[in-house]
C-alpha cells in the first residue's frame, strides 16, 4: 500500500502546529519536514501497517518531540554562543545567496564581505564554502527551490530539509571554529561571530 503522501501532510502540519505551540521559538513548518523525514526514512513499515489516524498522530507527535527535544539540548550546549538555526539558513538561501547584485566583488576568506538578510549576518565565503560543500544533489536542490523557485514534491522537500540541515551544521561548526581561534588569539573569551545584526 503506498502511503498517501497528501494525507500524511496534512496530518503533519496539524500536530507541527500544535508541537510548535508548545515549544516557543520552534518554526512548524521545521517540525513537519522533520516528521516527513522520519516516514520517509521508515518508508516500507509505513507502506505495509495500517496505521489508524490516531496512530499516525501519536507517532507524529513523537516524532516531533524528540526533534524538539534535540534541537533544545543542542541549543543550550551551544547557548554561550550563536548558533545558526535552519530557518536562518533558508531565509540566507532565499534573500541572499542568489541575488547577483550581492556577489558583484566575490568574497574571499580575508575581506569579511558580509550581508544581512532576514536581520542574519553571515559571511558570503561561509555560506559559499558550505554550500559548495553539498552534494550535487543537494546543491541541485537547493538551486531548484530557492534560485528557480520550483514547487517540490513531499520527497524533494525532505531531501531540502537534509541539504538545509548540513548547511547548518556547516556555519554552526565554522563559527566555533572562529570562536575558539579568537579565544586562543586574544584570551578575551568568547567572540559572538555572525550574530545578530541590531
Amino acid at each position: 500500500m503506498a502511503i498517501n503522501w497528501d494525507r500524511y501532510t496534512v496530518l503533519a502540519e496539524s500536530v507541527a502546529r500544535r508541537v510548535a505551540n508548545e515549544y516557543p521559538g520552534f518554526d512548524a513548518e521545521d517540525i513537519r519536514q522533520e516528521i516527513l523525514l522520519q516516514v520517509l526514512e521508515r518508508k516500507s513499515t509505513y507502506e505495509t501497517a495500517d496505521y489508524v489516524e490516531g496512530q499516525l498522530r501519536n507517532n507524529f507527535k513523537h516524532y516531533a518531540y524528540a526533534y524538539c527535544g534535540a534541537e533544545r539540548y543542542a541549543y543550550i550546549v551551544h547557548s554561550a554562543e550563536y548558533v545558526y538555526t535552519m530557518i536562518e539558513v533558508r531565509q540566507l538561501f532565499e534573500k541572499a545567496f542568489f541575488r547577483p547584485e550581492l556577489w558583484e566583488k566575490m568574497p574571499t576568506k580575508d575581506d569579511g564581505v558580509s550581508v544581512t538578510a532576514g536581520g542574519i549576518v553571515v559571511a558570503l565565503w561561509d555560506i559559499n564554502e558550505a554550500f559548495n560543500a553539498l552534494s550535487p544533489d543537494y546543491q541541485a536542490i537547493i538551486v531548484r527551490r530557492y534560485e528557480l523557485e520550483e514547487t517540490l514534491t513531499p520527497a524533494e522537500r525532505v531531501q531540502l530539509q537534509r541539504a538545509i540541515n548540513q548547511v547548518t551544521r556547516a556555519l554552526n561548526n565554522g563559527v566555533i571554529r572562529k570562536q575558539d581561534a579568537a579565544k586562543q588569539h586574544d584570551g578575551t573569551g568568547a567572540r559572538k561571530v555572525g550574530a545578530r545584526a541590531e
